[in-house]
């Protein structure tokens, strides 16, 4: 199966190659594109111990990471019915060991992480789409999430860092389920997207106990002016079988947005509030990752909240030239380690030559006081732990190098 889908993703990858800047046309109704985030960087991360000394952390160093490599076949099927596959890459590493069983040797996955040697190929998105009016469209499979993609049109510059709450681990991207959305009166005045989905994103399509439920809502009062609001609610496809009569809490999410686009600015402000996604290991270490939604014990779980604000502002000189900056700030744990923060900021100078070409000379820093949490970013694929020891101490995070992004 393996062989397969690494075969399928060269035949993919030559069809590309051949075209340069353009999706190649496979008959009039089959189109096959693509998008890949690349960067050169140096990294430095300083996570402070137990005493308060400063020690280097990995990813620290200069390196060269691919983040983000989609590939994409459309199909049409008619006025109505078309279909999609994007596939994404990641670096893994991998370790397994032989058990011998009543039929033989097995050999069985033992760990496995995401930055390593070995590439491997999985769907990003991959569903049916019936486009039965501009106010109803149906997708069936793993498709888009109503919320991040909506702030990231507003934002302009994904492939420099990812939405507040897809950084901090808020939010899925893409899941399994079924989604609606549409537009309504002219200019899209009033947009709508609701999704009932598996809740563990596009790499886990696990069935669990429940659904979950996400929606949103955009207007557009001016051509330059947009506004959003979103809702979350599920149990992250953390309750089964095995747990449902488990003392559990319940994930929520509210989110706001605004987004002006006139004469070359791009301005935006974001903010979330969001319960019960995740929780400090205990207030003493105030290290953040632990699930919010049930515990193996049985034991009754934690109530948390979180929330934070992401700031950005844009300026075009031209079809080619742009600078930009973005600012972030979160409290990751409001009832349990309240002094818990994540402040981040970016800034940058970007140069589009082609219409298929994007690069950017970024500057970023983080830092992560009293406490620490786990960021999805920095190298290819993987994530970074920043932040202190103790729950008195801090994390910083800097970052200089050239960003860019092909898409055909």
């Amino acid at each position: 199966m393996r062989k397969q889908i690494l075969t399928t993703a060269a035949i993919l990858i030559g069809c590309a190659a051949a075209t340069g800047a353009a999706a190649v046309d496979i008959g009039a109704d089959t189109r096959v594109g693509g998008q890949i985030f690349f960067d050169v960087s140096h990294i430095s991360l300083q996570n402070e111990n137990s005493s308060g000394a400063k020690i280097d952390a990995a990813p620290t160093g200069t390196g060269f990471d691919v983040k983000r490599f989609y590939l994409s076949i459309d199909h049409r099927f008619n006025d109505v019915w078309s279909a999609d596959l994007t596939t994404d890459a990641q670096f893994s590493t991998a370790s397994t060991a032989t058990v011998t069983t009543s039929t033989g040797n097995t050999t069985v996955l033992t760990n496995q992480n995401s930055s390593g040697g070995v590439s491997e190929v999985f769907i990003k998105k991959l569903y049916l789409e019936g486009k039965f009016d501009r106010a109803f469209v149906v997708h069936i499979g793993s498709y888009d999430m109503p919320w991040d993609r909506f702030v990231e049109s507003l934002y302009g510059y994904r492939y420099i860092e990812k939405t507040t709450t897809d950084r901090l681990g808020f939010s899925n991207t893409t899941d399994w389920g079924l989604n609606a959305s549409g537009s309504l009166g002219d200019g899209d005045l009033v947009t709508y997207a609701a999704s009932v989905v598996n809740g563990a994103g596009y790499k886990n399509p696990t069935r669990t106990k429940d659904v979950d439920f996400e929606g949103r809502i955009g207007v557009k009062p001016a051509d330059w002016l947009t506004l959003g609001a979103g809702f979350y609610s599920g149990h992250l496809a953390q309750i089964n079988a095995s747990n449902e009569n488990f003392p559990s809490n319940t994930a929520t999410r509210l989110d706001f947005v605004a987004g002006v686009n006139y004469a070359g600015f791009r301005v935006g402000a974001e903010y979330f509030d969001a319960k019960n996604y995740k929780t400090v290991k205990d207030a003493a270490s105030a290290a953040f990752g632990t699930s919010a939604i049930v515990t193996a014990s049985g034991a009754v779980p934690v109530s948390d909240k979180a929330d934070g604000f992401s700031g950005w502002v844009s300026y075009a000189f031209d079809a080619q030239w742009s600078v930009f900056g973005r600012y972030d700030e979160a409290k990751l744990s409001k009832d349990v380690a309240p002094d818990l923060k994540d402040k981040y900021l970016n800034i940058g100078l970007a140069y589009k030559p082609i219409k298929a070409l994007d690069f950017a000379l970024v500057y970023k820093n983080e830092k992560v006081n009293n406490g620490s949490t786990s960021i999805s970013g920095a190298d290819a694929n993987g994530s970074y732990a920043i932040g202190g020891a103790n729950g008195t101490r801090n994390g910083t995070f800097d970052e200089l190098g050239l960003y860019a992004q092909w898409v055909f």
